[in-house]
């Protein structure tokens, strides 16, 4: 049996190896070809003498073979591998069916089918339904092998990771969206009626309870944009008109502070970069930072340079020297000294692939980039 690699993994030829796990890697190979099976524990054999004395790009410890899904399936029960190598013709299951049977049956364990010499149509489809990657009938060499279902263990932890903490993000946000919110609120609601029935001497108190519970709900707002903000991994960015979503939140802006907003534009066409919707949240709050610097009227600018589309907002005031230092990176106790807001545009503008910057100490700037393929 030959293979030549699937397009799912573009591994690097010159990288450091580590081993998924200390006790080494355990394959279950699916496949009712004997001649095919038995090629890829040649393979595993050769390449483990190949690399004698070196660090392995993979240490395959143990190789299990079986010639039926349902024989497969049984086998999960009783010892799960590292990493599964599945044909897609077998007898008791035959093309994407069997792929989906497998992930079904063991949802936590990457994946790497096994396609015929004109299959690359069926493995990308294999990858949608589940595989981790695949490896095409062709043309395989110990080194492919071992690389391929090197990174499918490792795409599959990395995933699996982001699986946890986005639910743990997803339950942490709930409570501030909810409880924590809905509880303020409620400080808010009642606040507010008492200050309509204390004295003279305790309306202070109960306008500083009230201001400061205002605040805590627009803070709690902030709070949960910024754990979804957590949770954006690379696959939930795409193009994103940010020239519409600028004119979108510059009247927004308008409308809820009386601020003029003048909005200048010299970039031809459409401003797509590679962001999500949630830059709305960045270019809102630097609007607010701007503005809170002093200054009746504002300047939005939207230009683009190369492979960039960039903002500036630029107000009539010098923004506070913390500030300056914490949009560019230089605040001396890092993202620990930041607000809320600001730390919430800084995380955005990272996993954007973005960049920060402060002009004259009254403009702040923003560039993103454009999609690869715009």
């Amino acid at each position: 049996m030959d293979a030549t690699h699937g397009e799912g993994a573009q591994p690097s030829m010159g990288e450091t190896v580590t081993d998924p796990r200390k006790g080494g890697v355990e394959l279950l190979i699916v496949e009712d070809n004997p001649d095919d099976a038995r090629f890829v524990e040649r393979l595993v054999a050769e390449r483990r003498s190949a690399v004698a004395g070196e660090e392995p790009l993979l240490e395959i410890t143990a190789v299990d073979h079986v010639d039926r899904l349902g024989d497969a399936i049984e086998r999960l029960g009783d010892r799960r591998p590292d990493v599964v190598l599945l044909d897609l013709m077998l007898p008791d299951s035959r093309g994407l069916e069997t792929v989906e049977r497998m992930v079904e049956a063991t949802p936590s364990t990457p994946v790497v089918v096994l396609t015929g010499s004109d299959g690359a149509r069926t493995g990308v489809e294999a990858v949608r339904l589940g595989a981790q990657d695949y490896l095409q009938k062709g043309s395989i060499t110990g080194e492919l092998l071992h690389r391929t279902l090197r990174y499918a263990i490792e795409r599959e932890r990395n995933q699996r990771e982001l699986r946890d903490r986005n639910a743990r993000l997803e339950l942490l946000n709930r409570i501030v969206r909810r409880d924590i919110r809905n509880d303020v609120s409620m400080i808010v609601g009642w606040s507010d009626q008492l200050r309509e029935r204390v004295g003279s001497a305790d309306e202070p108190a109960v306008e500083a309870v009230l201001e400061a519970a205002r605040n805590a709900v627009e803070l709690t707002d902030t709070a949960a944009e910024l754990i979804e903000a957590l949770s954006i991994d690379e696959l939930s960015l795409g193009p994103t008109d940010l020239g519409a979503i600028v004119e979108e939140e510059v009247g927004r802006f308008e409308r809820e502070r009386d601020v003029e907003v003048a909005v200048e534009r010299t970039v031809e066409g459409p401003a797509v970069v590679r962001a999500s919707p949630m830059v709305g949240s960045v270019i809102a709050e630097l609007l607010a930072l701007v503005a809170d610097a002093g200054g009746p009227r504002l300047t939005v600018s939207i230009g683009d340079d190369d492979d960039r589309v960039s903002v500036a907002v630029a107000g009539e005031g010098e923004l506070p020297d913390a500030h300056r230092r914490a949009l560019v990176g230089q605040a001396p106790d890092g993202r620990a000294g930041m607000d809320v807001a600001l730390y919430l545009v800084a995380t955005l503008v990272e996993r954007y692939g973005g960049e920060l910057g402060v002009e004259d100490g009254t403009t702040v700037t923003l560039a993103l980039d454009r999609p690869a393929d715009d």
